[in-house]
């Protein structure tokens, strides 16, 4: 990935995510893409971990609530429904995530999953050397879909 796209996203998810807005602006649709890529990677891989196919839907709704709680009223609320529907997505539920991909944009949905991924993070003690491999994951997953992965590569 971008070291710009990378640097965003580390800095998101250890700092504060309130400066979403601000860190995302700079992104062109090449940076939108790398990095839209990078966080739905990211918050696939630590669903799959945290949650299994056919989860309770009350217990991912409380986890969307207790996830979205802090950012109420701020740049980067999110819309607990679509956090819901987008966590089914990744378990195999796609049901109720069409409606969310009509509503949002590429910049609402990453601002929804990194809402949540901070949560999955954190409640996962994703910290040091196993962060470093989670990002750098997650890097990888998503390099072929967003763009960064050079022809060259494909051909040896």
């Amino acid at each position: 990935m971008g070291s710009q796209v990378d640097e965003s996203l580390r800095a998101l998810l250890e700092g504060d995510l309130q400066q979403y807005p601000e860190r995302t602006a700079v992104l062109d649709e090449q940076g939108w893409n790398a990095f839209g890529e990078l966080v739905g990677s990211a918050f696939h891989r630590a669903v799959g971990q945290r949650f299994l196919p056919g989860q309770d839907r009350a217990e991912i709704a409380k986890f969307v609530e207790e996830a979205g709680k802090p950012y109420v009223g701020t740049p980067v609320e999110i819309d607990s429904a679509s956090g819901e529907a987008l966590v089914h997505s990744v378990l195999g539920d796609t049901s109720t995530v069409a409606d969310v991909l009509e509503r949002f944009d590429e910049p609402d949905l990453a601002r929804i999953e990194l809402v949540l991924l901070r949560r999955l993070i954190a409640d996962a003690g994703l910290t040091g050397d196993a962060f470093e491999k989670f990002l750098e994951e997650s890097g990888t997953d998503a390099r072929p879909w967003s763009g960064e992965d050079k022809p060259a590569d494909a051909t040896n």
